[in-house]
């Protein structure tokens, strides 16, 4: 029979007949994999763990014709203080969503893989502000997922700008706009400079090096962002707050 090994989160699951489980995988090597999970619901069954929402395991999937099946799977992190504290679970789930929507079936996701892992890690473990920890995920997304905002220059007539002349960002176009462009834009939001600088400072330096306010970190800003260019809604509730 056909088996592979990945390394997978669990990004969502459905009860799938009495003791079943489908589970949606984020794969480094393949991607988006949609695998059954048998009796995983069962007292005492030793693919309960690994069929949890956030569960980062190494997954042994049969894959035949139609979806994959988990065979077994040695779970690494289950990512646990999470699940203790409704602030910080609210924002990774919504990591969860944005990385299921953006995610398709044999495509290698690598760096997504890597950044997911991380900002879990960071909301699980650390007492970094959550809002920002999930706007540096949306930055990097951005960036890993090819549409990286510009940051320096107006998108539209492509002159430099200074601090003092930062107040508006084209959600459409993926980056900051001049006085004289905003005009022009279907989308132009407010952006302030120390938002700009927090934007530019992660990218360059991540999160955990930046020593600028996480009250900076414009979240609201970059899932708009975000969600136009998966071109679709992702909710949100009870978000940036």
């Amino acid at each position: 029979m056909p088996s592979v090994t990945t390394q997978g989160i669990v990004l969502r699951h459905a009860d799938y007949r009495e003791h079943d489980r489908m589970l949606t995988l984020l794969s480094p090597a393949m991607g988006r994999v949609e695998a059954l999970c048998r009796g995983c619901k069962r007292p005492q069954s030793p693919l309960l763990a690994a069929s949890e929402w956030f569960a980062w395991g190494e997954y042994v999937l049969y894959t035949g014709k139609g979806h994959a099946t988990v065979q077994s799977c040695h779970v690494t992190e289950s990512f646990f203080p999470l699940r203790n504290d409704y602030e910080r679970l609210k924002y990774a789930t919504y990591l969860l969503s944005v990385t299921e929507a953006a995610v398709q079936p044999g495509e290698r996701a690598v760096e997504l893989f890597t950044l997911l892992a991380r900002s879990l890690t960071r909301l699980a473990y650390t007492e970094r502000d959550p809002a920002a920890v999930t706007a540096a995920f949306l930055l990097h997304f951005s960036a890993v997922s090819g549409y990286r905002p510009r940051l320096s220059h107006c998108v539209r007539c492509g002159r430099r700008l200074q601090d003092a002349e930062i107040r508006w960002m084209d959600i459409e176009n993926g980056g900051l706009l001049c006085d004289a462009c905003q005009s022009l834009a279907d989308r132009a939001l407010a952006v302030s400079p120390a938002q700009v600088r927090w934007m530019r400072d992660v990218l360059e330096k991540g999160i955990e090096k930046t020593g600028l306010p996480s009250g900076d970190a414009p979240g609201p800003l970059l899932g708009m962002y975000v969600e136009s260019r998966l071109e679709k809604p992702i909710r949100h509730e009870g978000l940036w707050t």
